[in-house]
């Protein structure tokens, strides 16, 4: 392989390790962002309706009597694709409302009630979903739960098309940066190697353009004729050994 070749190649693969490493970094970096924003969205969605379900306490209605909470989880979760389920239960978690009627009464698990009980925002992975969830107080204190299970297709979704965004770009970055690469890898290996081939063709007693200027050129033209004029000393030398063999 040249020094061109090696030239070109070790560019050439820096170049392709770049874009792939940038690459690598934006979606890494995107896919935390997109992380981010869900859990905001649904911590939005939580604390909207833990407000909505304290206000009415707040005015000595029962759980069961504010019915309006069913109308407004139904709504939320046909608003959100990615929303499989809203429930909102009691403190012994017994299911009061949720966008899925047949379960109106019936127990939530026991590890939602555990975690409820705790303030701030939950989360855990339930069947390969995502479920969020937090708790909500009357003068009481703990008055029950709201979980909100949410899918995480369409976040994968969106990754993975994002992924492949990323990939056509590296791809043609990576072709156009290669070419680039590649052609100012030979301009230099061209201009670091031109006064050598140059002192090479001289030495040959290879014609050279009137563009062969510099000082190695020059160098090499006056070692030939160095060479030249010592080969023709030596020539006369042995021409006139010769001749003294020749009269003796």
């Amino acid at each position: 392989m040249t020094f061109v070749s090696r030239l070109a190649l070790v560019v050439i693969s820096a170049v392709i390790a770049t874009m792939v490493a940038v690459a690598l970094i934006c979606f890494t970096a995107s896919e935390r962002v997109n992380v981010e924003i869900e859990r905001a969205r649904v911590a939005n969605l939580l604390n909207t309706l833990r407000t909505a379900t304290e206000a009415n306490l707040s005015i000595g209605l029962t759980l069961d009597q504010i019915s309006p909470l069913q109308e407004r989880i139904e709504r939320e979760k046909a608003g959100d694709s990615a929303v499989l389920a809203i429930d909102i239960f009691n403190a012994t978690g017994r299911t009061i409302y949720s966008t899925d009627r047949s379960l109106i009464g019936e127990a939530v698990p026991s590890v939602w009630v555990e975690r409820s009980a705790n303030a701030g925002i939950w989360q855990m992975t339930e069947r390969g979903d995502t479920v969020f969830g937090t708790h909500f107080e009357n003068d009481l204190g703990l008055a029950g739960g709201i979980s909100v299970t949410t899918s995480d297709r369409a976040r994968v979704a969106r990754a993975e098309s994002l992924g492949l965004n990323l990939l056509g770009i590296a791809l043609a970055l990576i072709a156009g940066g290669g070419v680039t690469a590649g052609l100012a890898a030979s301009a230099f290996a061209y201009l670091m190697s031109r006064p050598f081939d140059q002192v090479a063709r001289v030495l040959s007693a290879e014609a050279l353009g009137p563009a062969a200027e510099g000082p190695l050129p020059q160098i090499a033209q006056e070692a030939r004729h160095s060479w030249i004029e010592a080969e023709a000393r030596v020539d006369r030398g042995l021409s006139q050994l010769g001749a003294l063999d020749d009269a003796n």
